[in-house]
């Protein structure tokens, strides 16, 4: 599928679908909000339309409320579109105020069960993606020997362990 296809509103089948290509046109991202209603699995939001306006991964992350998932996945959209990047293998100590939060590359395995509108606007698994690793208000992080069962279940790793930066 060209890019020209990718965003063509007539390739949308339903309102919703529709939305999604409105929304990478006029702001660059549509970001989806997934959750279990049953609460046995963690909710997480993802971005669709980093890798077809910037050749950017796309953002993956877990646990966090909605409206917070938003504001996090937004400001990446903006500060991708000025020049910055989040690829794989990096940290940043700019998106949750005085924590550190990584990156690291989502496996293509994970598509299918994570990234299901990202495989539909890109017509399959040819893009990237990266899971947003964020510390406990502690700084501990899902792995951490430290880190309760609550924190394991909220955010999984997804990808390899990121090296710590201290």
């Amino acid at each position: 599928m060209t890019p020209e296809e990718r965003v063509s509103l007539s390739r949308g089948d339903d309102e919703h679908e529709r939305k999604a290509i409105q929304d990478v046109l006029e702001f660059g991202v549509h970001i989806l909000h997934v959750f279990d209603p049953d609460g046995e699995n963690p909710r997480f939001s993802y971005t669709v339309g980093l890798w077809h306006h910037h050749q950017h991964p796309e953002v993956i992350l877990f646990g966090l409320k909605e409206e917070l998932c938003h504001s996090v996945l937004n400001t990446l959209n903006d500060e991708i579109a000025d020049g910055k990047s989040f690829l794989a293998e990096s940290s940043s100590l700019e998106i949750l105020e005085g924590f550190r939060c990584y990156f690291e590359k989502l496996p293509k395995d994970q598509y299918e069960s994570c990234l299901g509108w990202a495989r539909w606007f890109y017509g399959g698994d040819d893009f990237e993606a990266v899971q947003l690793i964020w510390p406990n208000t502690s700084g501990v992080f899902p792995w951490q020997s430290n880190a309760d069962e609550h924190l394991r279940w909220m955010e999984p790793i997804l990808t390899k362990r990121p090296l710590l930066v201290s």
